[in-house]
């Protein structure tokens, strides 16, 4: 061989080999930085064929697995790569996003033909390339057996056994990868045994406190806690990951043992007992629907009346099974909560109201009923539909909430709230001595949370009038008039 061609050949193997190292890859084809606890997340990937990352919100997940992908598809020949997550919004507007935006960023081209419309990027031939998946037809999991192959689950506590079941069965050749990714919202699932089992993955844990707008000022929870960040922090340098700011402000609306908390800030699995009602996992499902899910019949405002004082007013909104808007309010009078409940209904075409009626909530019932709004009260203290089962009607109301909040039941949908989310997952049960389940009551939650569960008892009374099977009117009591 000629020395030129030799030259040549060397420097060839010499780039290959380099592209290897995904950071490489990352910043010299693609012109994107990986902070160094990425970088190490894509090396691991590279030398283990299983990995799990259980991180704090605003890490760059994302990001981290949209240039996994592109890495892994452009450095192994015939390769395949699957991604998943939850919910299709997930894949389309999320992973294939950031893989969207770097492929046309590249500063080299990177060639291959990735289709306008359809998360799928195609090299060479048909037999090598990266699609998105969503999870609810496991059967597309299954016939892909080439030696390169990696699938990659987003928001991995929120994906079903019967997926993973599928995964392993394309997990086969000595090239297949696995990299689970995602917030730990959920206990007792394939995204928790990675982390407490010895099934063979290589394990990332990162907390808000392993990132870089923290550890580029050494900002610690200790410093959350005193609120001394300040002092320390001078910038972000990363804008688009979490920020100091940002966790102070959960650290005081949540708490630091609450399990928004925990998992969004610590990246901890919730220590979620057997007294909670409503598991977060649930409640986050239901919050990354929002977007996609149509709005429908019926239309219900549900209302939280508060008195003076620190407690709001919470109007909620409901069409169908979405609950459209959360209108806050502080400082209103009966009268003024009455009129403001009557734009509303206006403004939504709706006369179904629920109003909890207990305390200053009468004064706004009575005044709606005036208007004639037909039996638009509702007391929770009273007798359930159901006595053997359900302690009274807070009871019964709440946990058919909670029944239709369970994502194998077709389930409803509520709004991207971090207030809403952390009340929704304080809340808790217990059986009483007859054997009925009991709620907490508001007044125990207060005290425990330090502000009233405004906004969950509002999206609780907007459902107030359905069932758990299917959007039947009548569960309980009748409080809404079902003929206007």
């Amino acid at each position: 061989m000629p020395p030129k061609a030799q030259k040549a050949k060397a420097i060839k193997a010499h780039f290959i080999e380099k592209l290897q190292d995904p950071s490489y890859f990352t910043e010299k084809i693609l012109n994107k930085h990986l902070w160094p606890l990425q970088a190490e997340i894509l090396r691991s990937v590279r030398d283990n064929m299983r990995t799990a990352v259980r991180s704090c919100h605003g890490i760059g997940k994302t990001f981290t697995a949209a240039m996994c992908i592109l890495w892994f598809l452009y450095t192994r020949p015939k390769a395949i790569v699957l991604s998943t997550a939850p919910t299709w919004r997930q894949v389309e507007k999320l992973i294939w996003k950031e893989i969207r935006s770097a492929y046309r960023e590249s500063v080299v081209p990177l060639g291959g033909n990735l289709l306008p419309k359809t998360p799928e990027l195609h090299l060479i031939h048909d037999e090598w390339y990266a699609a998105g998946l969503s999870t609810n037809e496991p059967d597309r999991f299954q016939g892909f057996h080439e030696e390169h192959i990696l699938v990659i689950v987003d928001e991995a506590a929120g994906v079903n056994l019967e997926i993973y079941e599928a995964i392993e069965g394309i997990l086969t050749s000595s090239g297949a990868r696995l990299l689970l990714i995602g917030n730990p919202t959920a206990i007792g699932t394939p995204f928790y045994d990675a982390f407490t089992k010895n099934i063979g993955y290589k394990t990332f844990h990162v907390s808000a406190f392993d990132t870089p707008n923290f550890t580029a000022y050494g900002i610690t929870p200790e410093d959350i806690a005193n609120d001394t960040w300040q002092d320390k922090a001078q910038g972000i340098p990363y804008p688009r990951l979490i920020t100091p700011q940002w966790v102070s402000d959960r650290y005081k609306a949540w708490g630091e043992q609450s399990a928004p908390y925990q998992v969004r800030v610590m990246g901890n699995f919730p220590q979620q007992g057997e007294d909670t009602l409503i598991p977060l996992l649930w409640i986050e499902l239901a919050m990354e629907r929002w977007e996609e899910t149509p709005e429908g019949e019926p239309v219900q405002l549900g209302v939280d009346v508060a008195a003076y004082g620190s407690d709001k007013t919470v109007i909620a909104v409901r069409k169908g099974q979405k609950i459209t808007a959360l209108n806050v309010y502080t400082q209103k009078n009966t009268r003024e909560t009455a009129g403001l409940v009557r734009l509303h209904a206006s403004e939504n075409d709706t006369r179904k109201i629920a109003v909890d009626e207990i305390g200053i909530g009468r004064g706004v019932v009575d005044s709606l009923e005036e208007d004639g709004f037909y039996r638009v009260g509702v007391n929770v203290a009273e007798r359930a539909s159901d006595p053997e089962r359900y302690h009274n009607l807070r009871a019964e109301l709440w946990y058919n909430f909670r029944e239709l909040l369970d994502p194998e039941k077709d389930p409803i949908v509520l709004p991207p709230d971090d207030e809403l989310l952390s009340e929704l997952a304080s809340v808790k049960y217990k059986v009483d001595a007859r054997g009925a389940i009991q709620i907490e009551s508001k007044e125990d939650m207060k005290k425990r949370l330090g502000h009233s569960p405004d906004r969950a008892d509002a999206a609780v009374l907007a459902f107030s009038n359905t069932q758990h099977e299917g959007f039947v009117q009548g569960v309980g009591k009748l409080y809404v008039s079902d003929f206007f």
